[in-house]
């Protein structure tokens, strides 16, 4: 091992996402909690749900229109709504923590850039970036870049990528 690089324990992982509507899409509400169970099983995962936002069709006379059954009809795919706030204020929360060394922000969500911006001129902790990067094509890869210095980022091929996929079927809730 290189001297000047010291050893980084992992302590702790926060994962922010949306969730499904129990009502809406049962399956998939069951999956995601069964999932976060078992991602929590390690004691250094978090995982921190935000309700997925839906879209309703509604009548002429501007009431949310229901089916048969009296449910709330729903139009198009669900939308993730301040996930990304989440995770900005739990970076620059855990950077400002005097015990934590450093923060590792996995993302290309350019809106993350502003907390990234916040934290590098904190200067608490290191901060690093990781992205997936496509070997086949670099100019589709997104990595966070802040506008006031540069930050190490790690870059994770599709090897790395495979690695870390649960391929464990969360179709039944157990």
């Amino acid at each position: 091992m290189d001297p000047a690089y010291e050893p980084a324990e992992l302590a702790k992982v926060l994962v922010f996402r949306g969730l499904p509507s129990s009502e809406h899409d049962p399956k998939g509400y069951a999956r995601n909690q069964s999932q976060k169970s078992h991602w929590e099983n390690d004691p250094r995962v978090t995982v921190e749900h935000r309700p997925l936002t839906y879209r309703y069709q509604y009548t002429a006379e501007g009431r949310r229109a229901t089916s048969a059954d009296g449910r709330w009809i729903v139009t198009g795919p669900a939308e993730e709504k301040g996930v990304d706030v989440m995770c900005a204020l739990a970076f620059v929360r855990e950077a400002y923590d005097p015990q934590v060394d450093i923060v590792v922000l996995a993302s290309h969500d350019t809106d993350l850039i502003p907390a990234l911006d916040e934290v590098l001129l904190m200067g608490s902790a290191k901060v690093e970036t990781m992205t997936w990067y496509d070997t086949t094509n670099r100019y589709r890869t997104k990595q966070l870049r802040s506008k006031l210095r540069s930050t190490w980022n790690t870059r994770l091929v599709r090897e790395d990528f495979d690695a870390c996929l649960d391929l464990k079927d969360y179709t039944s809730a157990s």
